[in-house]
């Protein structure tokens, strides 16, 4: 009977073990140039550098320096699966979840305050620029996306009106048990959290011109965003960077890619918790998902 226990324990084990990817990431993004709007901007920087692993569809990244104001911070870490994400913050034993349908509700929440949304003008391009850089290990291939859009607002007592351009450079590789990782896709609109209403026919738009980058995966981006206001003095100019190093197979605990028991879901204002059906998506292995 011993033995018997003796050989099922290590075999139990050994399943809760997947393969799968691991790397670090580290993203910067800010102002580059702007007026008055420049510091909001800066109080919506992305900064930090975080070490994650993937396996099964399903995702962790770890936060080891810096964060997201008012998202997640240093020891915090994000589950994600194709376009939901859940920000768990162990301090609190607290966790947020945010849907792909994130964005659907803040445009309805927009539109029952009586604020209408317009996009105008819209332009997607793509241009192959040839071989890049060896990152994390491995060659790639440079594209150019380009996005550009008019934008009016529209809140009864004030309209306003803005064009915007944003330029993305990615370095793509094709790695094995990489493709349907959400964070390295080279599209950082389709299905996600900017695909609901005034930005849907954009997300349909991205979404056809970067099906012809194939499912290779950026292991280095850069974009630079550009707003330009109806005052020229609040025109603001951004960059945002991303590298991934330290790229390689290993086996994953799928318990790292659940909920911990006991933790409590709480909404980001505005926003509503999901269903306990919803929940239990985290709450699971990610082959049950």
């Amino acid at each position: 009977m011993v033995a018997a226990v003796a050989a099922i324990v290590p075999f139990t084990i050994a399943r809760q073990s997947v393969p799968g990817m691991a790397y670090t990431i580290h993203v910067t993004s800010g102002p580059q140039s702007g007026g008055g709007s420049a510091a909001a901007v800066t109080g919506a920087a992305q900064n930090y550098t975080a070490n994650v692993i993937f396996a099964a569809g399903r995702g962790r990244m770890d936060i080891v320096n810096g964060g997201v104001p008012n998202l997640f911070s240093k020891g915090d870490y994000i589950l994600f699966a194709g376009h939901d994400l859940a920000i768990v913050h162990p301090a609190s034993a607290e966790w947020v979840p945010l849907t792909h349908d994130t964005s659907g509700t803040a445009m309805r929440q927009l539109e029952a305050n009586g604020i209408t949304m317009k996009m105008t003008d819209l332009e997607v391009t793509l241009d192959s620029l040839g071989a890049g850089d060896t990152v994390a290990g491995h060659a790639t291939t440079r594209y150019r996306m380009t996005i550009g859009f008019n934008m009016s607002v529209d809140a009864g007592f004030m309209q306003s009106r803005f064009a915007a351009e944003n330029t993305t450079t990615y370095w793509l590789a094709a790695i094995p048990g990489m493709p349907g990782n959400p964070l390295l896709q080279p599209n950082g609109f389709a299905g996600g959290p900017m695909s609901a209403g005034a930005f849907a026919e954009l997300s349909k738009r991205v979404d056809s011109v970067a099906a012809r980058m194939g499912s290779q995966v950026a292991l280095r981006t850069r974009t630079v965003s550009r707003m330009l206001l109806e005052a020229p003095s609040s025109n603001v100019q951004t960059e945002q960077t991303s590298e991934v190093s330290d790229l390689a197979s290993r086996p994953v605990d799928e318990r790292l890619l659940m909920l911990p028991a006991g933790y409590k879901q709480v909404a980001l204002p505005g926003m509503d918790t999901v269903s306990a059906a919803a929940a239990a998506r985290w709450r699971g292995m990610p082959r049950t998902k």
